[in-house]
């Protein structure tokens, strides 16, 4: 009976709209039987029988194993660490590329999740973060409100994944795209241009913040700006962006309130300090002390020789597989050496190296 019940919402769900308006005029006639009412309205909004789920079809190739993953984010600072006990479903891949993901028992409203895969042999528990084997997105998921996931790009599937059924998450795919313009560029000019870049990168990504209507997404854009560096520098943004969404009581707002307050105080902690320092040591000893604390806390001291070999080969842009390749190491090494670097660096991408790299030029020059 499932598996009846389940081919029939199938073709229910792919009419297409010449069909629907054919059972439209069909429904006014028969509108006056109260027994085809039921009927009638399943029949025009199938969508309505496809609830509570995440549905579509991709295609892989043989490298990757034939499910689908689905975490929970609480946290938008967990956006690149993952466990199994954030992995709250899965679903095979059938031959013909479709799945299915149940999401009735999932939390009221809208949340932040990640849709991934895995290669083959690697456990579920696993990322690849940037490169062309980066398996994994984010979406915006409201039960209320079915989702469809299509890519039949095998050898792209990330980047041309389209999802479809509520809107927030074509925000998500356009922050995407430009959050990712600062990983695809290759910063070759001088650093002026460099910080032009960033910052025109991030003056978008804040206009979006501003005018999107979607809590989430709206915040989802702020962190892919590095707000945490930014916001001394626009201060009355934040002000009035804190001030528009004074009401929204999620998890994620209270998280990210916290981080803008500790954010001025430690500013202003380090103001007083500094007028300390000048007052009792003068101009010259504080240039000495900020001279070598720059050296001394530069973190990729702290890595191993190892580590800086790998940091090195993500600073250039080589994938994990390359860097396996180059350093004769397994996958599960270099990802692991990885997960080291990001922990002791206290970053959480392939792009905040990046950063970190420009941060640490700049102050060396």
């Amino acid at each position: 009976m499932t598996l009846i019940n389940s081919q029939i919402d199938t073709k229910i769900v792919s009419l297409g709209w010449n069909l629907k308006f054919g059972l439209l005029q069909f429904g006014i006639i028969m509108m006056k039987d109260k027994l085809l009412i039921p009927v009638f309205f399943f029949l025009i909004c199938p969508e309505l029988g496809a609830q509570n789920r995440i549905y579509g079809q991709i295609t892989l190739d043989s490298v990757w194993q034939p499910v689908v993953y689905l975490s929970i984010i609480k946290d938008f600072d967990e956006m690149n660490s993952i466990s199994n006990e954030m992995i709250i479903e899965k679903a095979d891949i059938n031959t013909s590329g479709s799945f299915v993901l149940n999401t009735e028992y999932l939390p009221e409203g809208d949340n932040f999740y990640r849709f991934h895969i895995a290669r083959k042999n690697d456990p579920p528990a696993s990322l690849i973060i940037g490169g062309r084997e980066e398996n994994h997105f984010f979406l915006i998921i409201n039960k209320k409100f079915p989702l469809q996931i299509v890519d039949t790009n095998s050898f792209d599937f990330i980047k041309d994944a389209v999802v479809t059924g509520y809107a927030p998450n074509i925000i998500i795919d356009k922050i995407n795209d430009i959050a990712s313009f600062l990983d695809s560029t290759g910063f070759s000019g001088s650093y002026i241009k460099a910080d032009l870049i960033k910052s025109a990168v991030y003056n978008k990504l804040r206009s979006i913040a501003d005018t999107c209507t979607n809590p989430l997404a709206s915040l989802y854009a702020l962190y892919k700006s590095s707000f945490e560096k930014d916001y001394e520098v626009n201060k009355q943004f934040y002000k009035d962006y804190l001030s528009k969404w004074r009401k929204e009581r999620s998890s994620y707002f209270d998280k990210f309130r916290k981080k803008l307050p500790a954010t001025s105080r430690l500013s202003t902690f380090l103001l007083v300090l500094s007028c300390i320092l000048f007052t009792l040591a003068g101009g010259s000893l504080l240039m000495i002390y900020f001279k070598h604390s720059k050296k001394e806390r530069n973190p990729v001291y702290e890595l191993t020789v190892q580590e800086r070999k790998i940091y090195a080969l993500i600073s250039e842009g080589k994938s994990n597989k390359e860097i396996s390749e180059l350093l004769n190491i397994s996958l599960s090494t270099v990802k692991s050496h990885i997960n080291n670097i990001y922990s002791k660096l206290n970053i959480y991408s392939r792009k905040d190296i990046l950063n970190l790299n420009l941060e640490m030029k700049e102050k060396s020059l």
